[in-house]
C-alpha cells in the first residue's frame, strides 16, 4: 500500500466509551463500518449498558495494520487475529468482568465468536446482529458449502492474488452487496452501503479474503458462554432476486446446525429485517438483548 501509513498489528483502530450501565458491552462493527454505525444503538441503550464502541483498524479514518509477509496464507487470519488479541487487551486494560461481545454483519460476527473461542475465560456472552456464520459459495444457481481447507487453498491460490492485482473501485462497488442487504429501508440502506464501501481497496480485499478463509463453526464446541444469534429474515422480494442468491445460504441457513454443535447457541429470527437488524426492528432487538443480558446475570 504505497504511501499508506500503517498502524501496528494488534492495535484497535479506535475505541470510544459510552453509557453507564452495570453490564459492559463491546460493540464490533462489520466489514467496512466504523463505530458510528452503532450511534443509534448507543443512544437507545446508554442508560442500560456501559458500551465500548470499536472501530477495527483500517476502517473509518483509522490506519490498517501492515500487510503480512508475501506468501502468508489467508488461513493464518493475520489481521483478524490481531483484532481479536487487541480486544482481549482492551478487556484487560479496562478490567472488564465478563463483557458481552456484540458482533455485527460479516467480520464483526467472526471476530466476536473468535474472541469467545480464543479467550473463553474473558467473555460473558456473545450477541450476533445480522451476520453470517461463514462464507458459503453461491454461483450459477448452485450452493456450495466448501470445507475450510478448500476455501483457504482457493483464496490463497486464486482469489487473493487475482483481487490484489485486478480489483478496481468500480468493480468492487458494482459487485458489492446491495443496499437492501443492510436495511429494508431504501434510504437507510443506501447510506449504510456508502459508509461501508469507500475504504482503501487493499484493506477491504485483505479483510474479505480472511473472511473467505475462516470458519468459526469448526470450534463452536469450544464456546463456553451463551450466544444469541439475531438472524435477519429479509423479505420474499430480496430472497427471490437472483442477484441475492447467496443471502439465504449465508445469512440464514449457515446457522441452522449451530445449536446442535453447542446448546449455548440460541437463534432468534428477526422478522422484516436486513443485516442491521437493530435499525430495521429496534424494539424487538433491544428487548431480546435485554432479556439475554438479564438472564446471564
Amino acid at each position: 500500500m504505497a504511501g499508506y501509513k500503517t498502524g501496528q498489528l494488534g492495535d484497535l483502530g479506535e475505541v470510544k466509551k459510552y453509557g453507564h450501565g452495570q453490564q459492559n458491552l463491546i460493540l464490533i462493527p462489520g466489514l467496512g463500518f466504523d463505530a458510528s454505525v452503532f450511534d443509534d444503538f448507543i443512544e437507545a441503550n446508554k442508560n442500560l449498558y456501559t458500551m465500548y464502541a470499536v472501530t477495527i483498524a483500517g476502517f473509518g479514518k483509522t490506519a490498517a495494520p501492515p500487510m503480512p509477509p508475501e506468501g502468508t496464507s489467508y488461513g493464518e487470519q493475520t489481521w483478524s487475529k490481531g483484532t481479536v488479541d487487541g480486544l482481549a487487551n482492551l478487556i484487560d486494560k479496562e478490567k472488564l468482568e465478563k463483557p458481552v461481545i456484540v458482533g455485527h454483519f460479516v467480520q464483526g460476527t467472526q471476530i466476536a465468536l473468535r474472541l469467545a473461542e480464543d479467550y473463553p475465560n474473558k467473555i460473558g456472552g456473545v450477541i450476533v446482529m445480522g451476520g453470517p456464520a461463514k462464507f458459503i459459495v453461491a454461483m450459477n444457481g448452485r450452493v456450495k458449502d466448501f470445507p475450510l481447507d478448500t476455501m483457504v487453498a482457493y483464496t490463497d491460490r486464486v482469489t487473493g492474488p487475482k483481487w490484489f492485482k485486478h480489483m478496481t473501485r468500480k468493480f468492487y462497488n458494482e459487485n458489492n452487496i446491495k443496499p437492501e442487504i443492510h436495511s429494508l429501508d431504501s434510504v437507510r440502506g443506501l447510506e449504510l452501503w456508502r459508509q461501508s464501501s469507500f475504504i482503501a481497496l487493499p484493506v477491504l480485499v485483505r479483510y474479505v479474503c480472511e473472511y473467505f478463509a475462516c470458519d468459526v463453526k469448526v470450534r463452536f464446541s469450544e464456546i463456553q458462554c451463551p450466544v444469541l444469534v439475531m438472524r435477519p429474515t429479509f423479505n420474499e422480494k430480496i430472497l427471490a432476486d437472483p442477484v441475492n442468491n447467496y443471502v439465504k445460504p449465508q445469512y440464514i441457513d449457515s446457522w441452522g446446525d449451530a445449536p446442535s454443535k453447542n446448546p449455548l447457541i440460541q437463534i432468534k429470527d428477526i422478522r422484516d429485517a436486513a443485516t442491521c437488524v437493530w435499525k430495521d426492528q429496534p424494539d424487538t432487538v433491544y428487548l431480546e438483548i435485554k432479556k439475554f443480558v438479564d438472564s446471564d446475570q
